[in-house]
């Protein structure tokens, strides 16, 4: 056990066997322990789950009521790992929840977080017999369809953020167009190949004909000439129009190749200033916490809101030196 002052979730470090629990575990420990039926890891992305293995460990400092279960946009993920890092600041632990990466639904950093919290349940936790989590999860928003929501989730596999679905919309849409253009393209120039194939076996077949037949036999030679000719114009044309279209493609690729860097500007930018958010939320939730606050110390918390504020991306600013002062 951690002494006194220390957090008291430090002896759990990266190299902890924790890290080597099998995905099997961690969800047969859930289910049992919350009476769920989750059967990916990546089903408490939503940040619900923690929340009420939280509220397990610690009664009465994390507010279940505010729990969103049917939580199904980024928004709401975020408003749930809040409660849960709140929960933390105030039963002195010092585990940063890094929600940027837990929202989106990746399997290896979810698992992680769940390897972690039941190496830190196993530490700390007291048995209750009079929990029932299923009365507590009604408590929250949708808990009473919790299970039902989560595994229809599980069905699809986890749904996309709304960034994550506009990027898909826009690969399939230039997906679409090209295998549109692909296949104008060879309605082009397969029956232009077969035009001058024929063309080309006019001669060859009329000459003999001619040298030996008669009239009538030239005469059918022209004919399927003239034909081959008419042919060849059409084909002509619609080996222009390939072209066009070939033109239009290259265009396109290039609009969705801006339109794909303006979005990473976009979506980097967003993430910039929302980790500067995050650190003065956790600066002010720590300030909120500390006990026999001055003058002294709020001048210091606004000056550290400065240096964040200022700060830029090189300057990273640590969150662990705002939580320990």
């Amino acid at each position: 056990m951690p002494s006194k002052g220390q957090p008291i979730d430090s002896a759990i470090g990266m190299m902890d066997s924790a890290y080597f629990t099998s995905r099997k575990d961690i969800l047969d420990w859930i289910n049992g322990l919350l009476s769920l039926n989750l059967t990916k890891i990546e089903q408490t992305a939503t940040g619900a789950v923690a929340c009420q293995l939280a509220d397990f460990m610690f009664p009465g400092t994390l507010r279940v009521g505010k729990v969103n279960w049917s939580a199904n946009t980024q928004y709401d993920y975020v408003n749930n790992y809040k409660l849960l890092q709140d929960s933390f600041n105030k039963n002195n632990v010092s585990r940063y929840v890094d929600v940027d990466k837990l929202i989106r639904g990746k399997y290896q950093d979810n698992l992680e977080f769940m390897q972690w919290f039941k190496a830190f349940f196993d530490q700390v936790a007291v048995e209750r017999e009079d929990y029932d989590p299923v009365k507590v999860r009604q408590k929250g928003k949708g808990g009473s369809n919790a299970t039902k929501f989560l595994n229809e989730k599980a069905k699809g596999g986890t749904k996309l953020l709304p960034t994550d679905r506009d990027k898909a919309k826009a690969a399939k849409k230039v997906e679409e167009e090209k295998a549109g253009v692909a296949a104008k393209k060879q309605m082009a120039t397969g029956p232009s190949r077969q035009v001058l194939k024929e063309a080309g076996n006019v001669p060859e077949k009329a000459q003999a004909p001619a040298k030996v037949a008669g009239k009538k036999t030239v005469e059918k030679t022209m004919r399927r000439t003239q034909s081959a000719k008419g042919r060849s114009v059409s084909s002509t044309a619609q080996s222009a129009d390939a072209g066009k279209l070939m033109k239009k493609n290259v265009e396109l690729e290039k609009e969705v190749g801006g339109l794909k860097a303006a979005v990473d500007g976009l979506e980097k930018e967003r993430d910039f200033y929302f980790e500067k958010l995050r650190d003065i939320e956790i600066m002010l939730q720590a300030f909120q916490e500390k006990e026999g606050k001055s003058l002294e110390m709020g001048e210091k918390v606004v000056a550290d809101v400065f240096r964040v504020l200022y700060a830029t991306t090189e300057e990273r600013i640590t969150r662990v030196a705002f939580t320990h002062r």
